[in-house]
């Protein structure tokens, strides 16, 4: 199948994010398909087209040669859509994959093309919990959700907010995140630690990911550390207000000696990070794609996470980790201080959650749902099931 993804957004959205589409594109690619990732150029010396790990990218030229906002990239979405047109006029894809709600409003049309939505992550879900969300965002994701022949949803949350807006249950897909279980497994280095039990935190340093509440249970966690470990949004760390606001909370309460943050961490150094922590806390607000409980269970590292979006399907309460109520320190305490005391139960859970990821979230298996989300679009058929309607 020759499969076109698009990433309008790519230099203004996480590195997780950005990780999920390349790691899709290139277990597609493993599988057999032909792959091009559409995302755009943003600077002067880079090349037009390159090969990575069995796909091509391609830099787009439309707008500036530098990094934009999401804000600043809505003005060159047009100029965007008709390099796309144009490309795809001699070489058209059996699919298009569109990632994010702006790659939605860029190719708006898919001129006779199936296109297949991720949206990962809604305005309404964000806005309920962050009080912010692009101007239009909710109403311009609804009209991309309806225009898309199929629609795939990261968690089972996900889907009711999706026919929530209108998008009819029969063109939505289940498809969770992927893991790369050669990377993230249970055996192989790990970073060196203390005395201390460490409990390790991932994710943007911002208010939605639920720090806070892991600093509030430190008090009565006497022989415990916290690392939060992922990207500080200032370019000054010290200056960011959230890691002022985190530090500040930490120094009131007297755990600031215990409280480390390191920044973004690399890809590669990840899992030696994940298997330095006897447990893995995830307390976000929301959550679309889990992938921090994915990454630490592959590694063998119990979660304990907040009973909201992926994580709800990731961790299998009391097998896998334990799940708790969002923005309760008190429930929090009472999991964290018995899962610490009890080192047979979190053998439990290393053994179960490791085994859950490869066998439920491991690429290949994951590459294979969404070609049987793209085989459900009108005229779009793999070849391992026959042709394509428009034929090679």
């Amino acid at each position: 199948m020759r499969v076109a993804m698009v990433a309008t957004a790519w230099e203004a959205e996480s590195d997780d994010r950005n990780r999920h589409i390349a790691e899709l594109s290139g277990a597609l690619s493993g599988q057999g398909h032909d792959v091009t990732l559409y995302r755009r150029r943003t600077s002067p010396s880079g090349q037009g087209t390159t090969e990575v790990d069995g796909y091509r990218v391609v830099r787009v030229p439309a707008g500036p040669h530098a990094p934009l906002s999401k804000a600043d990239l809505l003005g060159h979405l047009d100029e965007f859509g008709a390099f796309l047109e144009d490309e795809w006029r001699d070489r058209r894809p059996d699919v298009v994959h569109l990632h994010s709600w702006t790659s939605g409003l860029a190719v708006a049309d898919g001129r006779g093309v199936p296109l297949v939505q991720s949206f990962h992550g809604l305005g309404v879900v964000e806005q309920r919990f962050r009080k912010t969300a692009a101007p239009g965002r909710a109403t311009i994701e609804r009209l991309v959700g309806a225009a898309a022949y199929r629609v795939l949803a990261g968690s089972a949350e996900e889907v009711f907010d999706l026919i929530r807006m209108g998008v009819h249950r029969s063109r939505v897909s289940l498809v969770p995140r992927g893991v790369d279980t050669r990377l993230f497994q249970p055996d192989g280095p790990a970073m060196r630690g203390g005395a201390r039990h460490r409990l390790l935190a991932l994710g943007d340093v911002a208010p939605h990911s639920g720090f806070e509440t892991a600093i509030s249970v430190l008090p009565r966690l006497p022989g415990a550390e916290l690392v939060i470990a992922g990207p500080i949004r200032h370019t000054d760390p010290r200056r960011d207000p959230e890691v002022e606001r985190l530090v500040l909370h930490a120094r009131g309460l007297g755990v600031a000696d215990r409280v480390t943050f390191t920044g973004r961490v690399d890809h590669v150094r990840k899992p030696a990070l994940l298997r330095s922590a006897d447990v893995v806390v995830c307390p976000s607000w929301y959550e679309p794609s889990g992938s921090a409980a994915l990454e630490a269970m592959a590694c063998g590292v119990p979660v304990v996470a907040s009973a909201v979006g992926a994580f709800k399907d990731v961790v299998v309460d009391d097998v896998t980790g334990v799940l708790v109520p969002p923005r309760d320190p008190r429930a929090l305490l009472v999991v964290l201080r018995g899962l610490l005391a009890d080192g047979t139960r979190r053998e439990m859970y290393s053994i179960a959650g490791a085994d859950r990821v490869h066998a439920r979230y491991d690429w290949d298996r994951v590459a294979a749902e969404v070609v049987d989300a793209y085989d459900r679009a009108p005229a779009v058929r793999s070849p391992a099931r026959g042709t394509s309607a428009r034929g090679r």
